[in-house]
């Protein structure tokens, strides 16, 4: 409400209209979130019809618009917004409509529909939110409770031409995760083009770790296959277990070779 009380007029007018409306989709879209069906949740005809005026809720900056948007931000666990929760490489700068705005103006200013994520998974994404047979392709950031289960794994590589180390990332199916879940898992990571982007970074990502694992032993640390480890699950604990960076760190902290990859780094 302060929102739309912010908004001129006749917009103001036509969002008191819609009041009833609007508290029924937002019934509808909590309905949905609880039974894990949102891929079933329709489209209102009705909210259509309003959609230039739902949607200036959030086309057009106000002082609450921006108050929400920080709330969002500020409920989520501390350091979890260093990454894009949709991708995990970038920073999220803007705001994805997980239902889209196009098909459900209503909920253009809903909290549980406005996901931080970066511009790329954002403009990738956009309102292709359902495949042609009707299935969410991307993951809610608020609303699956993905298994801790590992999904995301990494294969080094040594190339001793170049004196150096390489990663390639790969998707694999866990056993004890039911198909649906896996098929919502797969879509949003070839949707997104994550395993592509994760190997993009992967080799910095190796030489950054690398430097620092040797700063910590040129500064008097001991064991620093623990130290990494301690790295690893500090990454898991804020991003997940299939954070890509975290699967890097702990594959690495096992490695064989490890130790002396630092100390040649």
């Amino acid at each position: 409400m302060a929102i739309r009380d912010k908004k001129r007029e006749p917009t103001r007018t036509g969002l008191v209209a819609a009041h009833a409306l609007i508290e029924g989709r937002y019934e509808a879209f909590a309905q949905a979130i609880a039974q894990g069906a949102l891929a079933g949740l329709q489209s209102h005809a009705q909210a259509r019809q309003r959609s230039e005026i739902l949607r200036a809720c959030y086309d057009g900056a106000t002082q609450p618009l921006k108050e929400l948007k920080q709330a969002i931000r500020d409920a989520q666990p501390k350091r979890l917004l260093k990454y894009c929760p949709m991708c995990g490489t970038t920073l999220p700068g803007t705001f994805d409509h997980y239902m889209p705005a196009v098909r459900f103006p209503e909920f253009s200013v809903h909290p549980l529909n406005l996901v931080p994520c970066c511009a790329k998974c954002n403009s990738t994404k956009d309102a292709d939110w359902l495949s042609a047979a009707g299935k969410r392709q991307f993951l809610h950031a608020y609303a699956d409770q993905v298994p801790d289960l590992q999904f995301v794994t990494v294969t080094l590589h040594e190339d001793q031409a170049f004196d150096g180390v390489g990663a390639t990332f790969s998707l694999q199916r866990p056993a004890g995760l039911d198909d649906d879940l896996w098929e919502l898992i797969d879509s949003h990571f070839r949707r997104l083009k994550l395993i592509g982007r994760y190997d993009e970074r992967g080799n910095d990502e190796v030489a950054e770790i690398l430097s620092n694992c040797r700063t910590f032993l040129d500064a008097g640390g001991q064991k620093v296959r623990a130290f990494l480890s301690g790295r690893a699950e500090d990454q898991r604990t804020v991003y997940g277990r299939n954070h890509w960076i975290a699967v890097l760190m702990d594959a690495m902290a096992q490695h064989p070779n490890f130790v002396a990859w630092v100390h040649a780094a």
